[in-house]
């Protein structure tokens, strides 16, 4: 067996652990209150084997119990398992009841996080005494990294009945039909009635089109339409701050942002009375913007759960996927998919809604119709997996300028929606003001193919 003093002055509860596995022994049914416990959060090895060899006997339909154990052990191999024989039977006939090994469970996964806490302030130190080349904000990440992962315990969500869960759905109902449902208007009539009110917490919703179609002006303008209601936060790795409240400005004031980036004249009264008016709408909403380039997604984890602890946090707008760094494998598209898996984890964790933009491939370009679909999403299908919501941003003058008929006109293809219809939404883009609006009167001509299925939103 293990030497009780090489862990001498590490966290551990030998007590508790002796007390999880004769439970275990005793009744295997108490395998059920064993929560997230694994077998490499016993201090010691030979606990780590027993525990090992009863789960896998457990989940195989066969009895564990010290000789079955005993006897998978010893088919096995191991210095560890010198003298188990006894020691199993002693584990057993001492534990005193199964019925608080819940608490010792607990006990033992405190303890493991504490010595991994340990582990991590260790490493960490290696890391700053030997960088091997690293910049001391590579080493920061790597820190930040080790920390947050040591962080992330799942907390064990047990199955429910559906009666336990009928009762919210039925509040929800009351709520809606009273007016009170908990849905965030983006602020523009024919989105908002496609999406049943708007945008919920826990959703991820991906706003994607090719270079120059307005995803980012679509995506501002919703957010600070929103941010006249609730706290948006929008990390931009694109434009610079600057830039992002002159667009701003220039949408709330309605002046052409043309003007505002070059030169109103002293006597041009009515863009001047623009930019004042815009001032003051933008002093009265909660729209904060991060600047910061190529952020990783443990950076902006971060600050928004700060921002939210310090501000309140509703919306969140990621401006774009494809530049953030840091992630998840070799190759870009697992990257690109560890972008969205941890953006709609970070969606539900916080209770907010994230919108996050994505450029789409150039298969569009060489097709007749350039109406995207979702099989252009660039780098990664997992996108499409984890997202709750895909708009498609087109824009038909962007390949017919001369068609005057199309001229600002813009649809918003809705081509995933987990609780709701999919449709087209037709919008006038001004892009002077960088400002989307409803469309008036019918589809201007040449019209594009239709979809099958689809239902067309008409303002």
């Amino acid at each position: 067996m293990s030497n009780m003093a090489e862990h001498a002055g590490i966290p551990q509860s030998i007590e508790a652990e002796q007390a999880v596995l004769g439970a275990l022994l005793r009744v295997n049914d108490a395998v059920d209150k064993m929560g997230d416990l694994q077998a490499k959060h016993f201090v010691r090895e030979d606990h780590r084997a027993i525990y090992s060899e009863i789960m896998r006997l457990v989940m195989a339909g066969q009895p564990a119990d010290p000789i079955s154990v005993w006897a998978g052990l010893e088919a096995r191999g191991g210095a560890h398992i010198q003298g188990l024989g006894p020691y199993l039977n002693q584990l057993a006939q001492t534990v005193p009841s199964a019925a608080n090994v819940g608490k010792y469970v607990a006990i033992v996964v405190d303890r493991a996080l504490l010595r991994g806490v340990m582990h991590v302030a260790d490493s960490i130190n290696g890391l700053a005494q030997n960088t091997k080349g690293r910049s001391a904000d590579e080493i920061l990440d790597a820190m930040q990294t080790m920390v947050t992962s040591l962080a992330e315990r799942r907390v064990r969500n047990e199955p429910k009945m559906i009666r336990e869960i009928l009762g919210s759905v039925v509040d929800g109902i009351s709520d809606r039909a009273e007016g009170r449902a908990f849905a965030m208007a983006t602020g523009i009539p024919s989105v908002d009635r496609l999406f049943n009110g708007g945008l919920r917490p826990g959703q991820l919703v991906i706003v994607a089109g090719r270079p120059s179609m307005g995803k980012t002006a679509l995506t501002s303008d919703i957010g600070l339409n929103m941010a006249e209601n609730y706290s948006v936060l929008n990390f931009s790795m694109e434009m610079e701050g600057q830039e992002i409240a002159s667009r701003a400005l220039a949408n709330r004031g309605r002046v052409a942002l043309s003007s505002i980036l070059g030169e109103i004249r002293p006597d041009d009264s009515a863009a001047w009375a623009g930019v004042t008016a815009g001032v003051v709408k933008l002093d009265d909403i909660r729209f904060a913007i991060d600047d910061t380039p190529a952020i990783t997604l443990l950076e902006l984890r971060m600050k928004a759960k700060a921002w939210k602890r310090r501000h309140g946090l509703h919306v969140i707008i990621v401006d774009y996927l494809g530049l953030m760094t840091g992630g998840e494998g070799e190759k870009r598209h697992e990257q690109i998919g560890s972008y969205s898996r941890g953006l709609k984890a970070l969606a539900k964790e916080l209770g907010v809604a994230v919108i996050a933009l994505a450029q789409l491939n150039r298969q569009v370009e060489g097709r007749p119709d350039k109406r995207p679909m979702l099989s252009d999403l660039r780098d990664s299908g997992e996108i499409e997996q984890d997202a709750d919501i895909v708009m498609l941003v087109h824009r038909p003058e962007m390949y017919e300028p001369e068609n005057e008929d199309v001229r600002g006109y813009a649809e918003v293809l809705v081509r995933k929606q987990r609780s709701g219809s999919l449709g087209d939404i037709p919008l006038r883009f001004e892009g002077a003001t960088c400002r989307f609006e409803q469309w008036t009167g019918g589809t201007p001509s040449p019209a594009a193919p239709r979809g099958r299925g689809r239902e067309r939103f008409e303002p």
